[in-house]
């Protein structure tokens, strides 16, 4: 157990000290600062009364909103860029058979750098998610309460679920490839197809099964519901098998109720939100299937890496 400590260490310090880590998270944090501000002036330019009017508490909402989206993307590309040369970089470079020759156990050097990736992982969406939040309140004046703080550290902890699962996946790929731009190739691969391909073919296939009318219906004509429906439950059945639609659920599980928008966009009142424990009720089996993926991924790396034979 010692050993696995050991290795959890060197391989945090030397993530954290990476530019591709400082890189990922600069980037993380300006691609949040921008998406606050254009949503700060849209809301200034259409609020009666100019930038004098202070913001609207719903803002936070916004920002909850905004981190679900970028992180929707953002996690996905950590996860990757972190794991995709877990396995194969070391063997590259000839440092993990150095390390392999010490009186250490296999499973001790992949259990230590999963650990390690959980660590860095989590600190980087915690300072990253903390920047933004708390860079809206001070410079807003808006105050989250309680249950907004609640739901979004849990979401904060979700995010990092998400990134472990495209983790999992690329380290399993560095594990059975021999080189680091295969495993990097096959991995922007996966999550290239997760993330744009699957969805437009679900889109695609329930169209064909329940085409919409291609005239729009008349004002005294009953809207086809039923249509919408199943078109809408087939896309998502055939999205369900990816990663990215069940962080979405989560996401708008617990965010949707505060993210609204219709003080930038007029849209209908909803209704009032859940409960955390509703919320997470509604979530737990996408929460289970982000678990169990990223679960059998490591076990098929460990198994794989065990078996290997190092030169």
């Amino acid at each position: 157990m010692a050993d696995m400590f050991v290795v959890a260490a060197r391989e945090f310090s030397d993530v954290v000290r990476s530019k591709r880590f400082i890189l990922l998270i600069v980037v993380f944090g300006l691609v949040m600062s921008v998406a606050m501000a254009t949503i700060y002036v849209q809301a200034v330019q259409i609020t009666p009364g100019g930038s004098g009017i202070p913001m609207p508490g719903r803002f936070l909402g916004l920002m909850a909103f905004m981190l679900s989206s970028t992180m929707s993307f953002f996690a996905p590309v950590m996860g990757v860029a972190l794991g995709c040369d877990t396995i194969s970089g070391e063997r590259e470079k000839g440092t993990l058979k150095l390390v392999l020759a010490q009186p250490i156990f296999r499973d001790m050097v992949i259990n230590g750098k999963f650990l390690a990736s959980i660590s860095a992982v989590s600190l980087a969406v915690l300072i990253t998610s903390l920047v933004s939040i708390g860079a809206s309140t001070i410079v807003l004046g808006v105050t989250p309460t309680g249950e907004e703080a609640l739901r979004l550290a849990l979401f904060t902890i979700f995010c990092v679920l998400f990134t472990m699962t495209y983790y999992a996946i690329a380290t399993f790929l560095s594990t059975v490839l021999k080189k680091t731009s295969q495993s990097v190739i096959l991995s922007v691969s996966v999550w290239g197809v997760f993330t744009f391909v699957i969805p437009i073919v679900a889109s695609l296939i329930a169209i064909m099964i329940a085409p919409s009318p291609i005239t729009p219906p008349r004002p005294e004509e009953p809207v086809d519901t039923e249509s919408i429906r199943k078109r809408m439950a087939l896309s998502e059945t055939i999205s369900s098998i990816t990663p990215n639609y069940h962080f979405g659920k989560i996401g708008e599980y617990l965010l949707n109720p505060y993210a609204r928008t219709d003080f930038v966009f007029p849209s209908p009142p909803t209704q009032e939100a859940a409960p955390i424990t509703s919320s997470l009720m509604y979530a737990w089996p996408n929460i289970l299937v982000l678990t169990l993926v990223t679960a059998l991924m490591f076990i098929a790396s460990y198994i794989a890496f065990t078996r290997q034979e190092v030169r």
